[in-house]
């Protein structure tokens, strides 16, 4: 697999129908995906045998956890181990952009 590099922007499309995950790059170790939710949009949460990272880009939201809601706004990054639900909501008034970066 090669080097990837690019800018986020150009790969960013919402769908009015369901939250909109763009895959951007898969190896046998690991995937990045880019997740773009229109305001009131959502994934349900939901627990993986792999580690996640989460880098939100633009927007505001929800983290929604087993037993946790949590505020998050651009610049946050979630690190969510493997075994723990997890799950995001778009409570903004603009798109909610992230990056979902899964290992294992």
């Amino acid at each position: 697999m090669k080097n990837l590099i690019l800018d986020y922007r150009s790969q960013t499309v919402f769908s009015k129908e369901k939250a909109n995950r763009i895959p951007i790059a898969a190896s046998d170790r690991s995937r990045i995906n880019l997740w773009c939710l229109s305001p009131g949009q959502h994934i349900q949460p939901h627990v993986h045998d792999g580690d996640h990272i989460w880098v939100v880009l633009e927007g505001r939201g929800t983290f929604l956890g087993k037993d946790t809601k949590s505020g998050l706004g651009a610049d946050t990054v979630l690190f969510l181990p493997a075994g723990n639900s997890h799950g995001i909501e778009n409570t903004g008034e603009e798109g909610l952009v992230f990056l979902s970066v899964s290992a294992g």
